[in-house]
């Protein structure tokens, strides 16, 4: 039976999302009396909450969605796939801001409609901006996502037996740093590794070690969430592996760290 799904790659959706945040960026800046403060916060607070929801989302494809469920099953199997060959390309724009723009479009409607029903106080403000800024954050998610697996442009042999040497050193600080050095030598653009430097959008090295455990660090977008979303996701994640690990019937290889990944038993 054929499994709904959502087109991978949409240049409408992308367009009319860009049109709705258009519209509601200028409801929110037209309503209420704009506070270059409260902007900021809700910059920031907008890019927590983005990615927040990324890493919520992250981990039910990882482990809650069943693949015959529609829409959400094909996103998931996705992800299994990306987890047996974690490539993404960051020049796929369309395709990145189409997979962003459904998660942005709604929160932009929902933006519109909150300016209307709202009075023009500051808080309505606050409330208001981090909601728009949460629909901009959405909307780039997957594109800032792509560029945290540029290391994928290497030769896959060379990069992955880099991965597994890597994950082998005993300290996790020691981990990171050789990690960055592979990320400052893949041709990174110098703005976006920048970024990345300063902890504005998901640092390779950091998003890495999500694939070699596949239990922390779900997050997307700037990783801002993983501090605390790690206590609630590594103990289940862990749980649901090693129920994975005992049917090893069902298994099959992970060519990134030599850990059973289970296609019968993945949802669970």
């Amino acid at each position: 039976m054929r499994v709904l799904t959502l087109p991978q790659s949409s240049r409408s959706v992308v367009v009319t999302c860009f049109a709705v945040q258009a519209v509601a960026l200028y409801a929110v800046f037209s309503h209420y009396r704009v506070s270059l403060w409260l902007s900021v916060i809700a910059f920031f607070a907008g890019g927590f909450l983005t990615d927040l929801i990324s890493g919520l989302f992250h981990f039910s494809f990882d482990y809650v969605w069943p693949p015959r469920t529609p829409i959400m099953g094909p996103i998931s199997v996705e992800f299994q796939q990306h987890h047996e060959e974690p490539t993404l390309d960051p020049s796929a724009i369309v395709s990145n801001l189409t997979r962003g723009a459904y998660g942005a479009l709604p929160i932009a409607i929902i933006t519109l409609i909150f300016v209307e029903l709202s009075a023009s106080t500051a808080a309505s403000f606050l409330a208001a901006a981090t909601l728009m800024a949460t629909s901009l954050w959405m909307l780039g998610f997957h594109q800032i996502h792509s560029y945290a697996h540029m290391g994928s442009q290497l030769s896959p042999e060379e990069f992955y037996r880099a991965v597994v040497e890597i994950n082998q050193l005993p300290a996790k600080r020691q981990q990171k740093q050789e990690f960055a050095k592979i990320f400052e030598s893949i041709g990174i653009p110098k703005s976006i590794r920048l970024l990345q430097r300063c902890r504005l959008f998901l640092r390779p090295e950091v998003h890495w070690q999500h694939h070699i455990s596949f239990e922390s660090d779900f997050s997307s977008v700037n990783g801002w969430s993983d501090p605390l979303m790690n206590l609630l996701y590594r103990p289940v994640a862990r749980r649901k592996k090693a129920r994975r690990l005992a049917v090893p019937s069902s298994s099959s290889i992970n060519h990134v760290t030599g850990s059973h990944y289970l296609e019968e038993t993945r949802f669970l």
